[in-house]
């Protein structure tokens, strides 16, 4: 069996269903990740985490002792241009393994392995495309293919040395892929989950590398919540709102991107995912799914507002160091 390390450098503080993400971590024992991050509140760690407590600031030292020119890295979210440099930049913590990646942790995991079997392991350097979840194969080759400039939107150091995002981790380093002839994995087997609208839709989004864009799919007819279950990860369904006949669908993971879930579930280890809320399980019919579904023609308003309102309760919490 291969292994496989996921990197995760996290400062500030985790989504308030961090206990959730932990356990669905826990689920996956043959998986081990590497949790980089300034946060000492206390969580119950499984032994396949291993957390390096460190500052931001010593985290940006060590990433400018790998290059020779200035870099750029004044927020946690820029080290998303840096994924792509990962085997170099934390090559210590990588001697035992055959794959590295990247993940995030507004995510739910259901079972990894079940969607990374060994054959593809075996026959494939980049697995999957999206910065939510992608692995690498660990050699010296992959390590420092993200050096491998077609132009300037693919220029480590440029996109190393300015403040903007460039999504280097999808569109930069899939067409550095493409284009040295990778073998790259990609399937849609993890349910990203549309921000912008309240049902939990879920968006195909494929990194077109000869329009140098993002192409994104959403299927407005599903009617959908979500099932964990020990381990399992499920969309519980129906085809559309006139169906009388509900589904299930295993995925990989569930990302929750942008999300502001309220953590209410008493049991984590099984427990409902509905629009904004993990709830206790309950028996499920259609009329349940149905009214979990609903859209709302103000949520991205609602939204919008939210996030504004955070960013400015932020500030003052700084200015008067509350």
């Amino acid at each position: 069996m291969k292994k496989i390390l996921f990197i995760c450098p996290y400062f500030g503080a985790y989504p308030n269903y961090f206990n959730l993400t932990l356990n669905s971590i826990k689920n996956n024992p043959t998986i081990d990740w590497l949790i980089i991050t300034d946060i000492k509140q206390h969580y119950d760690y499984p032994d396949n985490v291993k957390v390096v407590y460190t500052t931001f600031a010593e985290l940006q030292q060590k990433v400018q002792s790998y290059f020779n020119f200035k870099i750029s890295l004044n927020t946690p979210f820029k080290m998303c241009d840096f994924r792509p440099a990962y085997g170099i930049l934390f090559k210590e913590y990588l001697t035992d393994y055959d794959f590295w990646g990247h993940c995030d942790f507004d995510c739910i995991y259901g079972n990894l392995r079940k969607f990374l079997p060994e054959d593809v392991l075996d026959t494939h350097e980049r697995i999957y495309c999206l910065g939510h979840m992608s692995l690498y194969k660990n050699n010296d080759k992959i390590n420092n293919m993200f050096k491998n400039k077609l132009d300037t939107d693919t220029d480590y150091k440029g996109i190393f040395t300015h403040d903007k995002s460039y999504s280097f981790d999808e569109m930069g380093i899939i067409r550095i892929f493409t284009n040295n002839n990778i073998k790259i994995y990609n399937k849609f087997v993890f349910a990203d989950i549309y921000p912008w609208e309240q049902p939990l839709r879920c968006v195909q989004t494929t990194v077109n590398v000869t329009e140098k864009q993002h192409n994104s799919y959403i299927n407005k007819e599903r009617r959908q919540i979500f099932e964990y279950s020990n381990g399992v990860l499920q969309s519980i369904y129906l085809d559309n709102k006139s169906s009388n006949i509900i589904k299930k669908q295993e995925y990989m993971y569930i990302h929750l991107q942008r999300r502001f879930m309220q953590n209410l579930t008493n049991n984590i280890n099984k427990y409902l995912i509905i629009p904004n809320k993990f709830i206790d399980y309950q028996n499920i019919d259609k009329n349940f799914i149905l009214n979990n579904s609903k859209d709302w023609i103000l949520y991205k308003r609602y939204l919008k507002t939210r996030r504004s309102w955070n960013k400015r309760k932020s500030k003052l919490k700084k200015w008067f160091n509350l």
